[in-house]
């Protein structure tokens, strides 16, 4: 993934009006060792300070053998700075499969939940849809969505991911169907009912795209849009709330083919 870097001062002044953020891979260095110190040089510092890390705060980077560690500032400016390497994680922090999340923009504010937690949940990117029955483009400013960003960097320090995922500007319907996250993905999955197939393939997907509908669901000519794409996937026969499905999608997801098996 691209990283960029804005001062925090420039990060106030360009976040507002603006609704989407780059994405920034794992944090690697060549080697790390528990109690040695490393130098930070100023890529790396920079990506520190993109994430609001400060001194005496950890963050998470692996080496180049993939081992994942927790590391504690001691140092940090955007010239560089020193960490030290404290504790070893026995699990990666980092996803086994690269998870999409399409979402209809939910009102009420909700949208900040839904970058939380999906983040948490491990998404590589967030796709913020306009429906037919989504928040409409005039009301993005109503529902903050120039702070999904932040939401998205406080919740990876928060579960200790070394990744930000991407979040992407609110786009139209069509325009995601026509987009490469909907035709070149390994498995398309719809918390809808829309007509499709449901069986998932039996090989395991490395690619998922999830795509979770606004509240009252797609319309019928969205539901249209979707057959022969998008395959239904019925989690029980209870009717969730958007957030909720946002949840339990992206755990199922996990169950199925990530980090939960």
């Amino acid at each position: 993934m691209t990283h960029f870097f804005h001062r925090k001062s420039d990060v106030k002044r360009t976040q507002k009006g603006r609704y989407d953020a780059a994405g920034d891979g794992p944090l690697e260095l060549p080697s790390l060792g528990l109690g040695t110190p490393f130098r930070i040089e100023t890529d790396l510092a920079r990506r520190l300070i993109r994430r609001e890390v400060n001194p005496k705060e950890a963050f998470t980077v692996r080496d180049a053998a993939g081992i994942f560690f927790r590391a504690s500032v001691k140092e940090l400016s955007e010239n560089g700075g020193l960490a030290v390497p404290y504790e070893k994680l026995s699990v990666s922090p980092e996803p086994c499969v690269e998870i999409t999340l399409a979402c209809a923009v939910l009102g009420r504010q909700r949208m900040l939940f839904v970058a939380q937690k999906a983040t948490e949940l491990g998404v590589s990117r967030i796709l913020p849809l306009l429906t037919e029955h989504s928040v409409p483009p005039q009301d993005l400013d109503h529902e903050k969505a120039h702070a999904w960003p932040g939401q998205i960097i406080r919740a990876a320090k928060q579960c200790r991911r070394s990744s930000l995922p991407e979040l992407r500007a609110p786009m139209d319907f069509d325009a995601f169907l026509a987009s490469p996250f909907a035709t070149q993905t390994d498995l398309f999955l719809c918390l809808d009912n829309v007509s499709g197939e449901t069986q998932a393939p039996a090989a395991d997907p490395k690619r998922i795209l999830l795509l979770i509908g606004p509240e009252g669901g797609f319309s019928d000519a969205e539901r249209k849009k979707l057959e022969g794409k998008a395959r239904s996937w019925i989690l029980g026969g209870r009717v969730l709330r958007a957030e909720t499905a946002v949840l339990a999608g992206l755990t199922a997801v996990h169950l199925r083919w990530g980090d939960f098996r």
